[in-house]
């Protein structure tokens, strides 16, 4: 019986997802192309980095001997691509607040686009460096491979319901991040769930398009499919997952 309350909610939101996903899909995919551009640029920059669920990281292993301005460029892409990030996160945060809760999409992206961006945006900056900094004292005590990974998931734990919580409650950052963490912990079971199809999405596409075209098309065609399709969804359920909070709209 425990088993069959906790499915009903789930399948609940997942048709939730699903259904605004699809109804909303046109307004998505342009919110989407920030998203793109932001996961270009570090390619195009050839900066030492690698992409995971939505985020930029910098492998502090691999980065080169550079000139003052080479580290210029790479840090001002690397923040480029994090702002367009948080950019699209918040558009594809506000298209769903304002299905669930009636409200204007237009009024909403007017009044409150621009701080939830830069919110976000140093939200997802002061995580980055956290991480830098962790990768940094890993890579120096040569405990990479076992602590960089635990800590790195300790760190993204209070960001995962932070650009939601930013955009339906209007919270100030710091609260976002509590709110994040107290969200995972009580509906723990949502969190896993998404980290599951976020894996099996990913997993599926990266072997079908790898298997059918060569390795360098394979690879940018699945950033784009990341980036415009699978991304955005996984954005739409996890702001789903956090509007369980709300009964009535649950």
């Amino acid at each position: 019986m425990e088993h069959s309350g906790i499915r009903d909610p789930m399948m609940k939101i997942l048709r939730y997802s699903i259904d605004s996903y699809f109804r909303n899909l046109k307004l998505i995919l342009f919110f989407s192309i920030p998203l793109l551009i932001a996961f270009l640029i570090p390619i195009y920059v050839q900066m030492p980095s690698f992409l995971a669920l939505g985020g930029i990281y910098l492998r502090t292993g691999s980065i080169p001997d550079m000139t003052y301005v080479d580290a210029g460029i790479m840090i001002l892409s690397f923040m480029v691509s994090l702002f367009l990030i948080s950019f699209a996160i918040v558009d594809i945060n506000l298209i769903v607040k304002s299905e669930r809760t009636t409200l204007k999409i237009r009024k909403e992206v007017i009044d409150g686009i621009g701080k939830y961006t830069v919110h976000v945006f140093w939200i997802f900056l002061t995580v980055e460096l956290v991480l830098l900094i962790i990768q940094l004292i890993a890579l120096e005590y040569g405990i990479q491979e076992i602590a960089s990974p635990i800590l790195s998931f300790i760190v993204f734990l209070p960001v995962f319901y932070a650009p939601a919580a930013l955009v339906i409650d209007d919270l100030r950052p710091w609260r976002a991040l509590e709110k994040s963490v107290s969200m995972i912990f009580s509906k723990f079971f949502y969190f896993v769930i998404w980290l599951l199809i976020g894996f099996v999405l990913l997993s599926f596409f990266d072997l079908v398009l790898l298997s059918l075209f060569p390795t360098g098309v394979g690879s940018l065609l699945m950033l784009a499919v990341n980036s415009i399709f699978i991304l955005p969804y996984l954005v739409v359920l996890q702001t789903q997952m956090y509007m369980t909070k709300y009964t009535i709209l649950a």
